[in-house]
């Protein structure tokens, strides 16, 4: 299993796997989202690794700047178009209330781990030099290999980096933990810190 940058040889399989995991950023998951994030990728706006077996990538964590989540849909009209409709839409189905994400129970995974009481160096909307992770995972067939903390090992090795995570996603905290990351208390979600090199 390798670890590497995406090239133009793998933006095919690579688009396979987000549409396969349904990769979500920016309120939607869909074909123009993911040939998005591999052109952006290739053009070096976000930073894409890529975990490569034989000829298959079994998994991918990509990572964006801050400034990325504004400029992207000026550089994809059909991206800010989908995501436009999927706002209009959710608000028109969403009865009153439904929006408030469920807190996590006492006993719940995010209790199963220490979580940082104090005030987080960095936020999710404040990250300073830290680039935002915008999905990590892997194939279905390739998982309970640590092909995800492999990934985060090598995008970490170059920048800071923050992370939200669902409260009750017990493998993702455990993912967290095990490389390094801090978790501190968001709200509804965690916000798991990797102060990067050094």
């Amino acid at each position: 299993m390798d670890v590497r940058r995406l090239e133009p040889r793998w933006a095919a399989p690579t688009r396979d796997l987000l549409a396969l995991l349904q990769v979500p950023a920016f309120g939607i998951h869909s074909a123009t989202l993911h040939e998005a994030l591999v052109a952006d990728a290739l053009a070096h706006r976000i930073d894409c690794r890529l975990a490569v077996d034989g000829e298959a990538v079994a998994g991918v964590v990509l990572a964006a700047p801050p400034k990325y989540w504004r400029q992207a849909p000026l550089w994809h009209p059909r991206l800010a178009f989908e995501c436009l409709v999927a706002r209009v839409v959710s608000r028109r189905r969403a009865p009153p209330g439904a929006s408030a994400p469920r807190a996590a129970q006492p006993g719940s995974a995010r209790d199963a781990v220490p979580i940082g009481e104090d005030a987080p160096p960095v936020t999710w909307a404040e990250p300073g030099d830290a680039w935002r992770i915008i999905y990590v995972g892997t194939a279905p067939a390739a998982r309970g290999r640590g092909i995800g903390a492999d990934l985060y090992r090598a995008i970490a090795a170059e920048r800071p980096l923050v992370a939200r995570i669902a409260a009750d996603n017990t493998a993702s905290i455990r993912l967290h933990r095990s490389t390094g990351w801090q978790l501190f208390r968001d709200g509804e979600v965690l916000l798991a810190i990797h102060r990067g090199p050094g």
